[in-house]
């Protein structure tokens, strides 16, 4: 444990008392700054719930202070509106408005999670994405951004301080709130936070797919982020019409490059059009600069055409001007020689056939897409699944006195995994589709944990996997309290227990002769 968070147990911060101390120089209403405080509150109540469920979450001491930075540094005004019944049907709607330029945020109906999304909404942190992805850069910004957003509000959102419950009509998009998560367990809440805060115009997404493929693959890779990417535009469309009537265009641009690669006689043609045309061109750049009265007159002639803000101020600057348009009429023409060689072409042409896939779902109808995100989110959890089974396995390389510590942090994470609600009905657990390979995973992490002696010899080898299977299935937050006491009626009953307090009870199919504890007596499952 690092210094600062040893001294963080010792002299535990007061945040509810710093933030009084940046509300005395606010000009907010009583209301607002109680519903504030409340939020405080309620967050340093659930957080070490949170992080017990969640092992990838922001460390609280960061995640309260920048609550208090945005609040103090960025929420000029806070107000909350009576509901105006000329202007909106629901009189009773909980929703806010924010405007970043003037840092303000207006809210009908408020409670404290709508006030802390309202509240990261207006921090004008953008996820960037490199302008070289521009087929996916507003739509996947998109997705970043309100998956952060989502994942900024889910200890307010599904943490009190006593229990952990998720009602998927409070996340705000379940297919962003799915990504996001996906991405943190893949690459680590260290990577994201850089993302998130990175003042430099990087390509993040390049280091996130990098970072990929050193730990699970370039197949994965390809995979996961083809389905990230279905998704963040199919989701995008559907909100965003302008997006789609850019996207749109693009499509017919791409159609249109395909068809001419596959007329190889018209291609043959243009290129050669082309070149004769590039050559023309060529010849007259470089007649203008071996003659320097040439140079004189064209320099004359374009600035008589070039608005005051533009004009070329020297001899020298139009030569430098003609060698880089000669340079790209150059690079054009080797482009298109290279469409010649069958290697590149082909290269080219599955480039072009790639995105027309990814573009593919721009004219679906409305009541298509609801479908396509549903089966395109199965097909993401299964690559997740296939990238969790490597890291799961490469434990096994770890020094001993480590394999421990992070086999237990997987089947936290994979536990909190499974509760990720895949569309409005289904959480990960839950799925059909998706049954087989999270039992492959939950397989592995219980032959692991037998190993290494972290579960208790409760059933003979071969037989354990109904009990611990509770492990994955349970909300009890701290898995270290789970108690079973085990009964044999028709087929052995589990009753599950947290320390003394009855959660439920389910029935196995085992029989007495498969255990190896005492029937009527209470067992923890963790060791």
């Amino acid at each position: 444990m690092d210094k600062e968070k040893i001294l963080s147990k010792i002299t535990p911060k007061d945040y509810h008392n710093e933030l009084e101390i940046i509300l005395e120089d606010k000009d907010f209403s009583e209301d607002v700054k109680n519903l504030l405080l409340s939020c405080i509150y309620k967050i340093e109540a659930g957080y070490s719930d949170y992080e017990k469920i969640k092992p990838q979450a922001l460390g609280k001491k960061e995640y309260l202070e920048e609550i208090l930075e945005i609040v103090k540094d960025k929420c000029k005004s806070i107000e909350i509106k009576k509901e105006d019944t000329s202007m909106f049907e629901d009189d009773e709607k909980t929703r806010y408005e924010i405007d970043r330029l003037e840092g303000n945020i207006t809210m009908w109906h408020p409670n404290e999670k709508m006030l802390l999304y309202a509240i990261y909404e207006l921090d004008d942190n953008q996820i960037y994405v490199d302008e070289k992805y521009s087929l996916i850069r507003t739509s996947l910004s998109g997705l970043l951004n309100k998956g952060e957003n989502m994942n900024r509000l889910e200890v307010l959102r599904d943490f009190n301080g006593w229990n952990w419950n998720t009602d998927p009509n409070e996340i705000q998009n379940i297919t962003y709130n799915l990504v996001y998560q996906n991405l943190i367990d893949l690459l680590g809440i260290e990577f994201m936070e850089q993302w998130i805060h990175t003042e430099k115009i990087k390509d993040y997404l390049g280091l996130a797919k990098d970072k990929i493929i050193s730990q699970y693959g370039i197949e994965n890779e390809e995979i996961l982020f083809k389905w990230i990417s279905k998704l963040a535009l199919i989701t995008c469309i559907s909100e965003n019409s302008k997006e789609r009537e850019y996207l749109l265009q693009e499509k017919q641009e791409v159609e249109e490059e395909l068809q001419k690669l596959q007329n190889k006689a018209l291609l043959l043609e243009e290129i050669s059009r082309n070149k004769k045309e590039a050559l023309i061109q060529i010849k007259e750049i470089d007649t203008i600069l071996s003659d320097k009265e040439l140079l004189e007159k064209e320099y004359i002639k374009r600035n008589e055409e070039l608005p005051q803000y533009h004009k070329i101020f020297s001899l020298s600057h139009l030569t430098e001007i003609l060698t880089r348009q000669r340079k790209k009429i150059m690079s054009k023409i080797e482009e298109e020689n290279r469409l010649l060689e069958p290697v590149y072409y082909l290269e080219v042409k599955a480039k072009l056939e790639e995105k027309l896939e990814l573009l593919s779902d721009l004219e679906l109808k409305e009541e298509d897409i609801e479908e396509k995100i549903i089966y395109y989110s199965i097909q993401l959890e299964k690559r997740v699944m296939d990238c969790l089974k490597i890291r799961i396995n490469n434990i096994d390389v770890l020094e001993k006195s480590a394999k421990k510590e992070a086999l237990v942090k997987e089947i936290y994470s994979f536990r909190y995994y499974s509760y990720l609600y895949l569309d409005q009905n289904r959480y990960i657990g839950i799925v059909d589709e998706l049954q087989e390979k999270a039992k492959e995973i939950k397989i592995l992490l219980i032959k692991k944990a037998e190993e290494l002696k972290i579960l208790n010899k409760i059933a003979k080898e071969g037989k354990s996997f109904e009990i611990f299977n509770i492990l994955f299935t349970t909300r009890i937050i701290n898995l270290e309290n789970i108690e079973v006491e085990l009964q044999n009626n028709v087929n052995i009953e589990a009753l599950i227990y947290e320390t003394d307090i009855f959660e439920k009870k389910i029935e196995l199919q085992l029989g007495k002769k498969d255990l190896n504890v005492k029937l009527n007596k209470k067992v923890k499952l963790i060791g």
